[in-house]
């Protein structure tokens, strides 16, 4: 599956799930009154369900790390991805403020936070996406200098040594 079906997809699929706890949370208070439902949603039900969307998280993770890689080396914008990275981007940011406002039931909260892990690594390699392309944007600013290229290099090394001195 391509990254412009799976992203699209298991966005909807996470926030579907969202609903499935409302749906437990409801099921759990009003047991006593219903008599049978046609397809009850279960704990274990929902536990395969989470870790299936977890599994799909950490594969477009995957997917987006190969992106990132294939942005760095480009040399030029490709418009189609960067306006398209950026919806994504949004709507992963909406999935994340529903994941963590969601009335989780208790024996679902561990798979629920990896869920939400795997959601934030994936947005994380989208923002980094988004952030080399802003680069294509700026204009980098030039600063005279006196320092010959021998100067220059040797303040470079020296950064370099001290950086890893703090580290």
């Amino acid at each position: 599956m391509s990254i412009k079906a799976a992203a699209p997809a298991l966005i909807v699929a996470a926030l579907a799930l969202v609903g499935d706890y409302s749906t437990i949370s409801h099921q759990e208070a009003s047991r006593a009154v219903r008599e049978s439902c046609a397809n009850p949603v279960s704990l274990s039900n929902l536990r395969g369900v989470i870790a299936e969307l977890t599994q799909g998280w950490a594969e477009l993770d995957s997917v987006y790390s190969q992106s990132v890689a294939a942005v760095m080396k480009s040399s030029s914008l490709d418009d189609t991805k960067y306006l398209k990275n950026i919806e994504l981007l949004q709507a992963v940011r909406q999935l994340e403020e529903n994941l963590r406002l969601a009335d989780v039931p208790l024996p679902l909260q561990s798979d629920h936070i990896a869920l939400r892990r795997a959601v934030a690594k994936v947005r994380t390699r989208m923002t980094t996406i988004d952030s080399i392309y802003q680069q294509f944007f700026v204009k980098p600013e030039e600063f005279q200098s006196d320092l010959s290229r021998t100067g220059l290099r040797d303040l470079a090394e020296h950064t370099t040594r001290r950086l890893g001195q703090l580290a």
